[in-house]
């Protein structure tokens, strides 16, 4: 499969998460196309398979605030036309989930149909996600988003209890330890 991923690519929990799954995809012989602002800080080494694709916001003197969200949608959208990805799977909800959205619309305006799955990690439902101006844009996106994942059980109720959405298939798909990276030791 031809896989786009977007997430943030500092340090943070779902940054991570997301490049190792990309890495771990790609050594399963897919190709992937990470989709930010700046190369994800775990891939440091680029697999024949595995692409990285730069989130380029114009500086117009109109925006005190760059529009970020509309750059990553149009990036996001370029790069399914142009690498014909099969999926795209957005990692954190805040702005990815209304950026998928957007390129998702734009695509289907073009006749391109390709699904979007975000994966939700935990402080964009339990912190970020809760703001009063957040909260509905990110109820929205759940609720027509194609696929929603959460990492663990407690994350999924907290979904359900913190948004107003009548999505009833959100599925957990648990962080993970890499076995090969890190070993129980024997007490």
């Amino acid at each position: 499969m031809k896989i786009g991923l977007v997430c943030y690519p500092g340090i943070g929990g779902s940054g991570i998460v997301a490049t190792e799954l990309g890495k771990g995809l790609a050594e399963a012989g897919h190709e992937v196309h990470f989709i930010t602002y700046r190369q994800p800080t775990r891939l440091e080494d680029l697999y024949s398979n595995v692409f990285y694709h730069s989130v380029e916001v114009a500086k117009y003197p109109l925006f005190e605030f760059q529009p970020y969200e509309q750059a990553l949608a149009g990036t996001i959208a370029n790069v399914v036309c142009s690498e014909k990805l099969d999926v795209v799977h957005v990692h954190y909800a805040v702005p990815h989930i209304t950026a998928a959205l957007t390129a998702r619309d734009t695509l289907k305006h073009f006749g391109i149909t390709t699904p979007f799955v975000v994966t939700m990690h935990g402080t964009d439902v339990t912190v970020v996600g809760k703001e009063p101006y957040l909260s509905p844009v990110i109820a929205h996106g759940i609720d027509n988003i194609d696929a929603v994942t959460v990492v663990s059980e407690s994350l999924r109720n907290d979904t359900y209890q913190n948004f107003k959405i009548s999505r009833q298939d959100i599925h957990c798909i648990y962080n993970f330890v890499d076995l090969r990276r890190f070993k129980k030791k024997k007490a």
